[in-house]
């Protein structure tokens, strides 16, 4: 399976939208205007990055100073960058936390050396490619490793960030020369470059106007773009993949047309049914509550797990006891979804309800029969429950554990908590982990609270 993003290709290049020409001194002007502009409806810098760039751009760059560039490192720009440094700025405002500036490229990449090589980060490259060159560079030496890495690095600039590890790259070479990449420095064998499919320019100028037509920029590149009129259209022939995608696209809006509203309640696929309700609950709260009301009464038990923390907060309380039936009856296969698993996903929702009590979920943390993530997460949960105390011969039970992890979580679940008829079996785990830091370190807390010291 390929895994670039389909959705931008084919686009129609900016000289034919715009009524200047491409790359023209009129064309610059236009994109300092976008920015200015977006500036202006962001006064606050609520947008996502834009405390750090300020909308403001640095100053352009005379063509020799990126000549040298080019030859110091062997690598060729592609044209649409060089107009950018030239006539519109070197570096500053632009998605997610904006763009380098030319200087400051070689000290945000250690593999700048190696930008004009050949690249393997294309639309040729396949997941199963990727996690086999990852799994190699986990098992290589020293000379080894950095030779696989100067491979995997080769043809790109890593010219602006999103955060954390994940980078943007302007790809000078191979099927997406010219266009941006995000890239993952963690380097998971699942978790594979993102090839955006857009043009330098397309990706730097889209961004604002999204912002000026207030939309979300959150997942910008990672999301189609267009109006919510032309995600309906395409939604009607897409296979079901690319239609997860275009109703990924939606978060992008704030507010929805009454068309679209009826669009996602006419949606016929039990696939779908988690996303289309949390779309609903963004754009029509009562249509999502109806919809939500009719998979958990049995429609759709485990999309309705899927998306009841996406309602809002207030109708929590309202469905704790159909949730908390479904910790023990729901039959769903255990399985790493996003941010944990079906009975995970239950139990960090019950976490967040005023009804949460400890004694209710006592025995599905107590059950050995469940997974231990699982059990782990109830444990955790439990020590949230203002009513956890009642349930202290429990966590007493977990403290002892044959599981490290186990006795870990109902130790940290109680620590904070002042209880002498803890401190018996905090004495005795004191004894079994006493060489173990993290232990350690949580049952020093515990003897703290109670007034006592190690």
């Amino acid at each position: 399976m390929r895994f670039f993003n389909r959705w931008n290709t084919n686009r129609k290049p900016v000289s034919k939208e715009k009524a200047f020409e491409r790359l023209s001194d009129e064309h610059a002007a236009y994109i300092k205007d976008l920015v200015e502009k977006a500036g202006n409806a962001d006064l606050k810098r609520e947008v996502f990055g834009a405390e750090k760039h300020q909308y403001r751009l640095n100053p352009v760059l005379p063509i020799e100073i990126i000549n040298e560039y080019e030859v110091k490192y062997h690598v060729k720009f592609p044209e649409e960058y060089v107009f950018f440094l030239t006539k519109v700025g070197n570096g500053g405002a632009g998605p997610y936390y904006g763009l380098y500036p030319l200087e400051k490229l070689e000290m945000y990449n250690e593999y700048a050396k190696v930008s004009g090589n050949n690249t393997w980060i294309d639309a040729a490259l396949t997941k199963d490619d990727w996690a086999y060159r990852m799994n190699l560079l986990d098992e290589a030496d020293d000379e080894t490793y950095e030779r696989l890495m100067e491979e995997a690095c080769g043809g790109f600039n890593v010219i602006g960030t999103q955060g954390c590890t994940y980078d943007n790259l302007l790809m000078n070479n191979g099927s997406e020369k010219g266009k941006i990449v995000y890239f993952d420095w963690n380097l998971e064998p699942e978790n594979v470059p993102y090839l955006t499919g857009m043009t330098f320019l397309d990706w730097y100028e889209k961004y604002f106007l999204e912002i000026l037509e207030k939309r979300s920029v959150t997942s910008y590149g990672y999301v189609r773009l267009g109006t919510e009129e032309e995600l309906i259209s395409a939604f009607q022939n897409a296979e079901r993949q690319e239609k997860q995608a275009i109703l990924r696209s939606f978060y992008r809006f704030h507010k929805a047309s009454r068309n679209t509203i009826n669009f996602l309640m006419d949606i016929d696929d039990k696939e779908l049914d988690a996303m289309r309700t949390e779309l609903l609950f963004r754009f029509d709260v009562d249509k999502g509550i109806k919809l939500f009301e009719a998979m958990i009464n049995g429609a759709n038990q485990q999309g309705a797990v899927l998306c009841a923390r996406r309602m809002p907060e207030e109708f929590y309380d309202r469905y704790y006891g159909k949730m908390l039936a479904l910790l023990y009856g729901l039959e769903a296969p255990y399985e790493k979804l996003s941010y944990g698993s079906y009975k995970q996903k239950i139990l960090y929702f019950l976490q967040n309800c005023k009804s949460l009590r400890a004694k209710e979920l006592a025995d599905f943390a107590t059950d050995e029969s469940n997974v231990e993530d699982e059990r782990k997460t109830a444990i955790f949960v439990m020590g949230r429950a203002g009513d956890k105390m009642d349930c202290l011969e429990d966590f007493i039970h977990f403290m002892k554990s044959d599981s490290y992890w186990i006795a870990h979580t109902a130790l940290q679940a109680m620590a904070g908590t002042k209880s002498n008829k803890l401190l018996e079996t905090y004495e005795w785990m004191w004894n079994r982990y006493k060489e173990d830091k993290t232990m350690v370190s949580n049952l020093e807390i515990a003897f703290q609270t109670n007034g006592m010291k190690k």
